[in-house]
């Protein structure tokens, strides 16, 4: 596998350091310089190694002064001497200068949600900005399995913003789609655990794209049932059309792996259900959108907008208020309103829920669409 020298740079972390307890004599030799995996809170190494393998977290570099002093500096710069996998030779990675003024000083080399690619490496240590010494280690063997698992992957129109579960779920878009989105359902992951999307176009329109990664994302987990990434384009500009894949990964490991298309929109299926949100507005002059799915009871009202593709004429469209659950008000599935009307072509439709006193009963609510019946896409919100 080669790894692109620009990315291997972004990704490897610049080196910290962990100063520690503080001396005062004036050029201190170096009794010990260990690489580790671990040091104590003064600074010794431990579970020392020089073989570690491509998922190390952090690798620290703990160094013995055997005359502290404060009127010295200690700097460490972090090499890939050779790596063929990265296709890299002497390249700087990480770099920390600090006081020498403890017993054991600490270096912290901390990797990003990439492996590290195998090879060998290198910690070279000045004194005053005098080389005194180079401590070589490798990256080898292979990672340990990562115990995330990604489910119910899916494409998609828009996202229930409240659980990050997919709404109006597909394959193909149009153009002019103001974005297209991926949920994935997570499990097993620690808080901190990372995933990256990398999105690619295969072939189409943009000749000299072919096969090329159009955008890298990644978020961590948090805790969340499910994550969600996203792609688009500013108002007024299309998507290239062409056919596409997202891949999500977890330490550079592929998870999942969905094709989707982008097609000029009076190529679109219909009737499709696009981009759809809920929003209020932040200002009395209705020019500044808040567009979220937690509101509060005293809003006045909130509105739903959806933009439909390619309706057969005479179709039937049912938008649907719903009070999912408000222990205030003691419903449960009460329809608050229903606006009813036939449509056709391509359209964008805008609805309101008006609150009928001061404020709105404040529950979980829902935005239902159905078309001759069929429901099309729900959309959550809570109001508190």
């Amino acid at each position: 596998m080669k790894i692109n020298k620009f990315l291997v740079y972004l990704l490897l972390a610049v080196a910290t350091v962990l100063p520690m307890a503080s001396g005062c004599i004036d050029n201190p030799p170096f009794e010990q310089v260990v690489i580790c995996k671990a040091v104590s809170k003064s600074g010794e190494p431990v579970m020392a190694a020089d073989n570690l393998t491509p998922d190390s977290a952090t690798i620290y570099c703990s160094v013995k002064l055997a005359m502290p002093s404060a009127k010295s500096k200690l700097k460490a710069e972090w090499y890939v001497i050779k790596s063929e996998e990265a296709e890299l030779n002497d390249y700087l990675i990480g770099t920390e200068t600090v006081a020498a003024d403890a017993p054991y000083v600490v270096f912290a080399f901390a990797r990003s949600d990439r492996l590290l690619p195998h090879g060998d490496y290198q910690v070279k240590l000045y004194l005053d900005d005098k080389f005194v010494r180079s401590v070589p280690f490798y990256i080898m063997g292979q990672a340990a399995a990562s115990a995330v698992t990604l489910s119910d992957a899916t494409m998609c129109a828009g996202i229930d913003q409240l659980s990050g579960k997919p709404v109006a779920g597909g394959s193909i878009f149009p153009s002019d789609a103001a974005g297209i989105y991926c949920s994935a359902k997570v499990g097993g992951a620690q808080f901190n655990d990372q995933v990256r999307a990398r999105w690619t176009y295969l072939s189409g329109e943009l000749e000299g794209f072919q096969g090329k990664t159009i955008a890298e994302q990644s978020t961590k987990v948090e805790g969340r049932e499910y994550i969600y990434f996203s792609v688009g384009t500013k108002q007024g500009q299309l998507l290239p059309t062409g056919d596409y894949s997202l891949g999500l990964y977890v330490d550079d490991r592929e998870l999942v792996r969905l094709p989707f298309a982008v097609v000029a929109p009076a190529h679109i299926k219909g009737p499709y259900v696009g981009a759809m949100a809920i929003f209020t507005y932040k200002d009395k002059e209705k020019k500044t959108v808040n567009s979220t799915a937690v509101f509060p009871a005293d809003m006045g009202e909130v509105s739903f907008t959806v933009r439909m593709y390619n309706v057969p004429a005479d179709t039937e469209m049912n938008l649907q208020w719903i009070i999912a659950k408000s222990d205030e008000a003691g419903v449960d599935d009460y329809l608050a309103k229903e606006d009813k009307s036939k449509i056709e072509g391509t359209l964008e439709i805008t609805s309101k829920l008006i609150s009928v006193k001061d404020n709105f009963v404040k529950g979980d609510y829902v935005v239902k669409l159905l078309l001759d019946g069929q429901e099309k896409a729900a959309v959550p919100f809570k109001v508190q």
